[in-house]
């Protein structure tokens, strides 16, 4: 008999980034559309594909630097698309000093 278990996969509440429904674009230029996934604390996580196709864009949302053309993100339960950026530096800052 098989005693092992499947990491269950994770829910909201367990989740460190959550992205829901993000659309990214430069003006008209769609560069990615309805992304969504979590990301729980501990999780390595890989952003890979060729050139041109967003990774790096993706992590200029993560940090606040570009605003997304749809959808969020949010780290914990809070909205990091929606907070001011006072509180966006303040969640990097939380984000990157736990380990």
């Amino acid at each position: 008999m098989d005693t092992t278990r499947a990491a269950s996969p994770a829910t909201d509440s367990q989740a460190h980034i959550t992205v829901r429904n993000l659309t990214m674009a430069y003006g008209s230029f769609v560069i990615m559309r309805d992304l969504n996934f979590m990301i729980r604390h501990g999780d390595v996580f890989v952003i890979m594909g060729g050139s041109g196709c967003g990774k790096s864009t993706l992590l200029r949302h993560f940090i606040g630097l570009n605003e997304p053309a749809n959808g969020e993100i949010l780290y914990g339960t809070e909205s990091f698309t929606a907070a001011e950026p006072a509180r966006r530096q303040q969640a990097c800052r939380s984000a990157s000093t736990r380990t």
